[in-house]
């Protein structure tokens, strides 16, 4: 059984003032032009996914469901990703390509997301390592590859790399790369 994953220096940007909102977004710009480049970042699609969840999970957390929930339906009608407006995450998060996305936990600080990757809950698992009833953690400077991602009550370090293609249903320490598992043959063909 690997030891239980601390996280040292995570912080989330929990939106309870519209100004805590206007920082982090700040951050999350920062860090995508450091990514992308300086030209037309404000009209990305990954910026425009990144604001419709902030202000979404800035509602959410001054009581506003309903319109929260509408600005998260609206983010996905426009954008493709599905972001919960419960979900938390750090300043500098960065969705590459939104559509085909569907994020629900907790992460820390410069969290990568790349295509059709997620975070999510485990139906009939209600444990709560910190991210909500069933629902991950991550660390900082987390990133998921295409297709990869976290599911369930499961915590992951800062500094993790999930590789395409694999889900963590296990806790993952600090300074790992998750790779997918080796192929093997699951049947053989008869001549």
């Amino acid at each position: 059984m690997p030891p239980p994953v601390v996280f040292a220096n995570s912080m989330t940007c929990e939106h309870r003032s519209f100004r805590t909102t206007i920082a982090c977004l700040r951050a999350d710009k920062r860090r995508l032009v450091s990514l992308h480049g300086g030209a037309g970042v404000s009209f990305h699609p990954s910026f425009i996914c990144v604001t419709l969840y902030r202000f979404s999970h800035y509602f959410f957390q001054s009581g506003h469901t309903l319109l929260a929930r509408f600005v998260a339906q609206l983010n996905e009608m426009l954008t493709g990703a599905d972001i919960s407006p419960a979900a938390e995450f750090g300043e500098g998060l960065v969705i590459l390509t939104p559509p085909g996305i569907a994020l629900s936990g907790k992460a820390g600080r410069n969290l990568t997301v790349m295509p059709c990757a997620g975070l999510g809950g485990e139906l009939g698992r209600t444990e709560d390592v910190g991210g909500g009833p069933g629902l991950p953690v991550l660390g900082d400077d987390v990133v998921l590859e295409p297709h990869g991602g976290a599911l369930g009550p499961v915590r992951v370090g800062s500094r993790v790399r999930v590789g395409a293609g694999v889900l963590v249903s296990s806790d993952v320490p600090d300074d790992s790369i998750v790779e997918g598992p080796r192929p093997r043959v699951m049947a053989q063909r008869q001549p």
